[in-house]
């Protein structure tokens, strides 16, 4: 039903733009024909051909942005509900925030098509500040980390989370996703029957119908069945959703001390939680965001959030990517995402108020098993030892302790084991040029090689990007590995989406000159696979070989006009 109207909604909203804005420029042109002179009209002829053409580009972003708004709207609205009512707050505070939080983090973020709002990660902090400071506290550490937030945007600190490990990540995540899986057994089990059979139809729409939006494919599902067979109570309830009113009466401002350390966690996830989602798009749309920029936006939606009633929000991946999939290109698509769940929610409020509280636990115990990172556990058995105990311990703490507690354990441990690996790492010398000229290696002046130094450890995946952008002057790229002693599983992995990134922009990447430590970690962690055992060799000039003959084999273009060679 919802998807209906919404359908009927985003096609109104299209028709609309594509026929008034096209007829006002019109009339305007119009007129200014009609009073200029008739030796002038030919040239507004031209600039009236020049402004159709110019509006049929516009309403082609426009269009786009219309349609990613609407699908993000779809997957957004239950997991707003539902979030909402699992903190504690209500199902009207996730709505503040993905509305208005939501709203103002597009507005002003530096990422422009992230979809901010409530998300999963959050729920256990929530649930915690709730239980201990009541309702008012959770808006007041909402606050506080808005302005951490902000605070830290302004001191350029938007790129810290790219030299988190990557276990680090995992950990927390993994984390996360066990809590907000154990604060929905609650109402799970308050209606079993009504869990099933939500959960059923979002795995049957995750398989099968893959464009339906899943979670509200649920949902109707599970009112359906309580409306006519269950008869459940445990529902929403009545909505109270109106012009919000500024929440700072309900404020514990004397337990501001005791609301420092939550509010920290909630500014770390949220912004950890939001840059990665960013790093995802960026992926995505071969862009690149501002992350200084980003936090601020995001310290702003949690400031405008909290201050209104609503829960603290964050950039959430999942929604982001399903913006870009459907045609999201610009922040026009988060606003109008903000947008359409207002209307939607004025017009269903009748509707989402008998959806039953079981339902809603159903997508949020999927939606927790889906937030866990599968391909980290996966890479345990291939990776060292220590990058399964940094997991696990960060992945303990995170549920047992807090995020902040869970993210610098992690941290210091991944620090110690690089700075160990490094003091017993062999270093050997690098392919120097002079190497090179002695062995009669040469290199075809339409490759370019790149050369790296030293160990590759988590901490340096930055600057190897920046240095790779910063040097990279051609399409065909080798990256000469033969003076990098060892490399980490946090490089590797990232060593791998970069190169994918690279690839995707139109350059030929290889690899060359890995020692056997390298080599090992590379082929352990399924790099070589992902790249391409031809594009990743032992000896850098076989890579180099094998780059020339790849441009060897490209067609040569011959432009138009000029005779073809035939001999």
């Amino acid at each position: 039903m919802a998807a209906g109207f919404f359908s009927g909604v985003s096609g109104l909203s299209a028709l609309s733009l594509a026929l008034i804005i096209p007829i006002l420029y019109l009339l305007r042109v119009s007129f200014c024909c009609v009073n200029a002179k008739s030796k002038n009209r030919a040239c507004m002829a031209s600039r009236l051909l020049d402004e159709v053409i110019f509006l049929q580009k516009m309403w082609q972003q426009i269009r786009g942005d219309v349609t990613g708004g609407a699908t993000a709207a779809l997957v957004a609205l239950p997991l707003s509900l539902a979030f909402g009512i699992a903190s504690g707050a209500g199902a009207v505070a996730g709505l503040y925030g993905v509305v208005f939080g939501g709203l103002v983090a597009s507005v002003f973020g530096g990422c422009g098509v992230q979809i901010t709002g409530p998300t999963g990660s959050m729920i256990g902090i929530l649930v915690g500040i709730v239980s201990q400071h009541g309702v008012g506290g959770m808006f007041l550490a909402g606050v506080l980390a808005g302005l951490m937030q902000i605070l830290f945007g302004l001191l350029r600190l938007g790129g810290f989370v790219k030299y988190l490990p990557q276990p680090v990540i995992a950990g927390f995540t993994n984390g996360v996703a066990i809590i907000f899986f154990m604060t929905a057994l609650n109402d799970a089990r308050a209606a079993l029957s009504i869990t099933v059979i939500t959960a059923g139809m979002i795995l049957l729409a995750l398989r099968y119908f893959k464009q339906v939006p899943h979670s509200l494919f649920g949902l109707a599902a599970g009112l359906i069945a309580n409306e006519l067979f269950v008869h459940s109570r445990h529902v929403v309830g009545d909505l109270l959703f109106h012009l919000p009113k500024l929440a700072l009466s309900l404020m514990p401002f004397r337990e501001v001390g005791a609301l420092l350390k939550p509010a920290f966690s909630i500014c770390l996830l949220g912004s950890i939680s939001a840059l990665l989602a960013a790093e995802v798009a960026d992926g995505m749309l071969g862009v690149q965001h501002n992350s200084n920029r980003e936090l601020i936006g995001q310290g702003l939606g949690n400031l405008v959030s909290s201050l209104l009633g609503g829960l603290p929000v964050t950039g959430a991946v999942a929604r982001s990517g399903v913006n870009v999939q459907s045609g999201g290109r610009t922040r026009l698509s988060g606003i109008l995402h903000s947008v359409f769940i207002l209307l939607m929610v004025l017009v269903f409020a009748p509707v989402v108020k008998r959806i039953p509280l079981a339902s809603l636990a159903a997508v949020l115990m999927i939606a927790s098993v889906r937030t866990v990172t599968w391909q980290s556990l996966k890479l345990i058995p291939r990776a060292r030892w220590h990058y399964g105990a940094i997991m696990t311990v960060t992945t303990i703490l995170t549920v047992v302790k807090d995020l902040t507690i869970a993210v610098t354990v992690g941290v210091v441990l991944a620090g110690l084991g690089a700075l160990v690996e490094q003091a017993f790492s062999l270093r050997k010398r690098g392919f120097s040029p002079s190497i090179a000229e002695a062995t009669g290696f040469s290199c075809p002046a339409e490759i370019q090689v790149l050369a790296l130094e030293g160990p590759l450890f988590f901490v340096g995946v930055e600057q190897m990007r920046r240095r790779i952008r910063t040097l990279a002057q051609k399409n065909n790229l080798v990256l000469d590995f033969s003076a990098v002693s060892a490399i980490d599983e946090t490089a590797a992995l990232a060593l791998r989406d970069f190169v994918h990134r690279l690839q995707g922009e139109g350059k030929r990447v290889y690899i060359g000159g890995l020692q056997q430590e390298p080599l090992r970690m590379l082929i352990r962690m399924g790099v070589v696979d992902s790249l391409g055992r031809w594009r990743v060799c032992k000896h850098l000039s076989s890579a180099v070989r094998r780059a020339a003959e790849h441009k060897a084999q490209e067609p040569t273009l011959v432009p138009l006009g000029q005779p073809r060679d035939e001999n």
